[in-house]
């Protein structure tokens, strides 16, 4: 079948995006969060309150403002968020924090613990021992 919907998954818009060492991935988390939360129609719950709740959260997170629960809440959030709307925004507005969360935790972190300093450096990907063997073991390949 087309678009992986054999395999359980989605294609969603068909892009996908690459970030170098410089990118911050709370700051272009948050901003995929703006964004959802802006395209939600409001007809169902979960999507009208779950993306605010992401986006002030992320936004917390971001200026410096979080909490480390904060970092489950996201988590939990884009979990009642998942498969529980009406259209699929919902879903594509869940996976990338879910998924940012779980691969770059650490990053969430970070910003966390550095208030100040995350507010004028990135942590970027340059701090992730071996970004590309540690997607390798991740995988398995």
């Amino acid at each position: 079948s087309e678009g992986g919907f054999a395999t359980g998954t989605m294609l969603g818009s068909g892009g996908f995006i690459a970030y170098d060492e410089d990118q911050c991935i709370v700051r272009n988390t948050w901003n995929f969060a703006r964004f959802y939360h802006h395209e939600s129609c409001g007809q169902c719950s979960p999507c009208r309150e779950g993306t605010g709740w992401m986006e002030k959260v992320l936004h917390r997170l971001e200026y410096g403002h979080g909490k480390m629960s904060d970092i489950d809440l996201l988590v939990d959030v884009a979990k009642k968020i998942e498969g529980n709307t009406i259209c699929p925004l919902g879903d594509a507005a869940a996976w990338p924090v879910a998924s940012a969360i779980r691969h770059f935790r650490d990053e969430f972190e970070w910003h966390v613990k550095e208030p100040v300093k995350s507010l004028d450096t990135n942590y970027g990907l340059a701090n992730y021992a071996e970004p590309i063997a540690k997607a390798e073991v991740t995988t398995g390949n």
